[in-house]
């Protein structure tokens, strides 16, 4: 069987295998568990086989209600084709002010990931979604770069996965989704559209500072420890 990090969709970007990654303990992420992406807003009945061939069973939206009820006009076919399932990581929208703030410099984008790592009821049913699930798995959020990147670094950080392949698998999603071509670096924007590897450094360094380890980070969000080498039984070679 032939493996692909990125896995080209008609209507889905940013579609990509976790799997086939080291960990420091000398394991690897086994292939065809997990999968992340951008949104599945006019997914296609082409890319519902192509996800069944991947043997996904389940979907985890990552969006707020809004998000979800404004722009996702085939959310019929993927409720009667997969387990789906929403569970928003972000609390809140981002003001005005605080757009002006990050586009000046004043706060790093890295810094507003705190909230969604600080979201532990989210997290918790997440990580309790993927664990409990029969089939591959499935997260998204709107591009599948922020809020899914996330969820990524937490999963790999749980997996023992080094930062540095963290680092690499957040910072890819700003080619894949074109914005790289897109948006100039001088472009206001372009904070928020190109995925810098110094904010997932950052959202990275925020655990360790404030949880300590991703272990106990999983404690403080009340996820049942045993739950844990679940997870990694699944997910490791």
């Amino acid at each position: 069987m032939t493996f692909f990090k990125r896995i080209p969709f008609e209507t889905i970007d940013n579609f990509r295998d976790l799997g086939g990654v080291a960990t420091k303990d000398g394991k690897s992420v086994k292939w065809g568990k997990i999968y992340r992406s951008s949104n599945m807003n006019l997914i296609s009945d082409n890319d519902i086989a192509k996800m069944k061939d991947l043997k996904i069973s389940t979907v985890i939206d990552l969006r707020r209600d809004f998000e979800v009820e404004e722009l996702y006009k085939n959310i019929d076919k993927v409720k009667n084709n997969f387990d789906y399932y929403q569970v928003s990581l972000a609390n809140r929208n981002f003001g005005s002010e605080e757009i002006q703030e990050i586009i000046e410099g004043k706060i790093s984008v890295g810094k507003t990931y705190r909230d969604l790592i600080d979201n532990h009821r989210a997290v918790k049913k997440i990580l309790e979604l993927i664990i409990y699930s029969d089939g591959a798995v499935i997260f998204h959020c709107q591009e599948g770069k922020d809020r899914t990147g996330i969820i990524a670094m937490i999963l790999y950080g749980l997996l023992n996965v080094d930062k540095i392949d963290i680092i690499a698998d957040y910072e890819i999603s700003s080619a894949y989704l074109g914005y790289v071509n897109k948006y100039d670096q001088e472009d206001d924007f372009s904070v928020f559209r190109i995925t810098n590897p110094y904010y997932m450094k950052e959202a990275y360094a925020y655990v360790i500072d404030k949880y300590n380890t991703f272990e106990n980070y999983i404690k403080v969000i009340k996820l049942d420890l045993s739950l844990l080498d679940k997870l990694r039984e699944k997910m490791l070679d």
